[in-house]
């Protein structure tokens, strides 16, 4: 096996990025997906792409 399969095994498994730290990718995108769906799923309206603005909050 190469160094570089070597790596795009470890990438695709969480337990990795979790050992270091970090979120998998696919942790990162359920949890945006989570966040910002309220405002992107509608019957009445398309899906819009995400802004600045969805990530803050006005206190």
């Amino acid at each position: 096996m190469s160094m570089h399969d070597l790596l795009d095994q470890l990438r695709r498994n969480p337990t990795e990025w979790h050992r270091r730290g970090m979120s998998a990718p696919g942790d990162i995108d359920r949890i945006v997906t989570e966040r910002l769906a309220h405002h992107y799923v509608s019957s009445t309206q398309p899906a819009a792409e995400p802004t600045y603005a969805d990530f803050f909050i006005a206190a």
